[in-house]
């Protein structure tokens, strides 16, 4: 009898599972045809360039200051003169790999404010589509590209557009019309 059973189970399986529906989308497509993303990436983009126009006068006086001590120090230059200008070198060369390090930390920080309101409303509408069309997952196909997985176009239904209908974007994105 447990043996019946346990074929049962495992004829009837496989046959719910065929019978559940897989999808993917184009994550970077969608991400690409959403304005506040745009809009976001044209504000970090203006951010980087105030912080590499900061870091690059930093490295610009800090280079000049280095020449200006080749210049003046020599053999004869006392050693107490020599030893503090050398110490205001490495000084400023500290502040400047701080200043490095801060910006980095800051950018990564803009970054992550700026795309997670952006990545929270691709996932609902993500997860509007799979409740809507009854899917068993979406797979992301660029992230699947990336990795070991591999998606069967046939066996998938692309379900790019109705993500970006759910955002309300246009789907006719330069990724989309191939």
């Amino acid at each position: 009898m447990i043996k019946k059973i346990l074929l049962m189970v495992l004829f009837i399986a496989p046959l719910s599972l065929a019978a559940q529906k897989v999808a993917q989308f184009d994550f970077q497509a969608v991400l690409n045809a959403l304005p506040a993303y745009k809009t976001a990436m044209t504000e970090l983009e203006s951010t980087f360039k105030k912080y590499e126009a900061d870091f690059q006068d930093m490295q610009k006086e800090f280079q000049n200051k280095v020449e200006k001590y080749q210049k003046e120090v020599n053999e004869q230059t006392p050693a107490n003169i020599r030893q503090r200008r050398e110490q205001e070198l490495a000084e400023m060369q500290e502040r400047i790999k701080i200043a490095y390090e801060d910006n980095n930390k800051s950018m990564n920080e803009a970054r992550m404010k700026a795309m997670q309101p952006i990545q929270i409303k691709i996932t609902d509408a993500v997860q509007a589509v799979v409740k809507e069309g009854n899917y068993l997952f979406i797979v992301d196909k660029t992230a699947a590209s990336s990795s070991l997985m591999i998606i069967n176009d046939n066996l998938s239904e692309d379900v790019t557009k109705k993500v970006m209908a759910k955002l309300g974007i246009s789907a006719t994105a330069p990724a989309l019309t191939k």
